[in-house]
């Protein structure tokens, strides 16, 4: 799952093409989920969440970069790309390595990004009200996530949260993100005090991951009929055609998790 989760950190990054999940067909996707998702249930570790918090920053940096580019300010433009350049090179040494090992990467390998990602975190804070600061936050939260640094983490995102209320899907990616946080921390009501301000915003794309964080939530917090009821809506909701290959596997680990839930 750790590395699963590495690797999607950077699926958004210029280092895309150096790390890549593995695609497998749908019955082994869905065998795979479900028993993540039981296995996650049972020992009561949530690392299905990390997963959810990965895939949920993939996506915003193509919304904020498109704000950047139609930036007029050249300064904060120019001081990004100078991290950039930093990222892209030690990139290049990641690939290195990568070669080096033919494929054959170790459990354990991590591409270090240690230059590059403090800087985008410093800048993330120095320019907490600019879309353009929300790009170098979501990066450097995104890789801190990966890393288990979940401190470091929310102290880039919650200040991206007081200054995006304009931008619902940003609000509703970074808190579903903290959401995710702070159930790994046992901060339940911080927790669904954050998806239920992610449930208000009408705009949301993805409602259901939003339901299904929410069932974990209430589980996790001892509320098995609630869990119980939220499992149910996201399994009988009805999707449009754009979404319903995604609907489809979030309804998936739903009623994974409903059975286990009523088997118990």
């Amino acid at each position: 799952m750790i590395r699963l989760l590495r690797n999607i950190a950077f699926d958004n990054d210029a280092s895309k093409t150096i790390i890549s999940p593995k695609r497998s067909t749908e019955n082994n996707l869905f065998e795979e989920t479900s028993y993540k998702a039981i296995k996650t249930a049972q020992r009561r570790k949530w690392t299905l969440l990390g997963l959810i918090i990965a895939l949920l920053l993939i996506g915003v940096s193509l919304l904020i970069y498109n704000q950047m580019q139609t930036s007029k300010n050249l300064k904060l433009s120019n001081e990004y790309a100078n991290i950039e350049e930093i990222f892209n090179k030690e990139n290049a040494e990641n690939q290195k390595i990568i070669e080096q090992f033919k494929g054959n990467l170790p459990k354990d390998f991590s591409p270090n990004f240690e230059k590059s990602m403090p800087l985008f975190a410093d800048f993330a804070k120095k320019y907490a009200k600019e879309p353009i600061g929300w790009q170098a936050g979501i990066r450097s939260a995104t890789y801190y996530i990966s890393k288990n640094l979940n401190d470091k983490a929310k102290e880039i995102l919650e200040p991206i949260v007081n200054y995006s209320a304009k931008y619902p899907l940003i609000q509703i990616k970074v808190r579903t993100t903290l959401a995710g946080i702070y159930l790994s921390e046992k901060q339940e009501q911080k927790a669904l005090s954050e998806i239920s301000v992610v449930e208000a915003i009408v705009q949301n794309p993805e409602p259901n991951q939003a339901r299904l964080l929410k069932a974990q939530i209430n589980y996790a917090m001892g509320n098995k009929e609630e869990a119980i009821r939220v499992l149910n809506q996201i399994i009988s909701t009805n999707s449009d055609q754009n979404k319903q290959n995604q609907n489809s596997e979030i309804q998936q680990q739903a009623k994974v998790w409903l059975n286990f839930l009523e088997s118990n």
